[in-house]
């Protein structure tokens, strides 16, 4: 049977947050995103987050950025939807200082009125199919008016062999390179190293910057 991005997410969104366990590679991810955000992208009041699931970045987005006026879930999964809702249970972070949506639908079908100071993803481009990532991430894009993040599975020595059904390895790079509207990309390993330890969770953060009259 071929992937169905669909109908997988749908399927799997009724049991994911019950099988989903926190580790140390989810925690290093989480450090290094919020780390990053407040190390080089300036203050931003609305975020787009396409594939919240459950809610774990949406949370994490809120607890750590109090310049966050408006804020969007998406999630094409109903079930995924009604999680995030009672796990980010929000306010009373900032006492209901910020508009906060959940929206069913998948990336290709959405519409927004508005562009969003950063549109982010969390593992969710690596399922998308090959044949669609360039017009997923162009639209990415054009619903940013500065910064588009993406957290997802890059190894330069790709082997497909271990690759699950539904998992990818896209060129984010090239892709964002090749979209007129940005004027630069970043890639940051997820990576800690210690003396006697080595925590490599296969994932980067990549950065698109929008030029500025996008």
């Amino acid at each position: 049977m071929s992937y169905d991005p669909n109908e997988y997410w749908i399927e799997h969104g009724k049991t994911y947050k019950k099988q989903f366990r926190y580790n140390k590679k989810f925690e290093l991810q989480e450090k290094m995103l919020i780390d990053y955000l407040k190390g080089v992208v300036p203050p931003f009041s609305t975020v787009l987050e396409l594939g919240c699931g459950f809610g774990r970045i949406t949370k994490l987005m809120l607890l750590n950025f109090p310049s966050i006026t408006e804020y969007t879930a998406v999630d094409l999964s109903h079930d995924q939807i009604e999680n995030a809702k009672e796990y980010v249970k929000y306010p009373p972070f900032s006492k209901g200082k910020v508009d906060l949506r959940f929206i069913v639908s998948n990336i290709q079908s959405l519409e927004m009125e508005n562009k969003y100071d950063l549109v982010i993803a969390s593992e969710v481009l690596l399922h998308i199919l090959p044949s669609e990532i360039k017009d997923v991430m162009q639209k990415m894009v054009n619903m940013s008016n500065r910064h588009v993040i993406n957290i997802d599975w890059y190894e330069q020595h790709q082997d497909t062999k271990k690759a699950a059904a539904h998992n990818f390895i896209h060129e984010y790079e090239k892709a964002y390179k090749e979209i007129h509207l940005v004027k630069d990309v970043r890639r940051v390993p997820i990576v800690k190293k210690g003396l006697l330890t080595k925590i490599d969770v296969k994932q980067s953060i990549f950065h698109a910057l929008l030029k500025e009259d996008s």
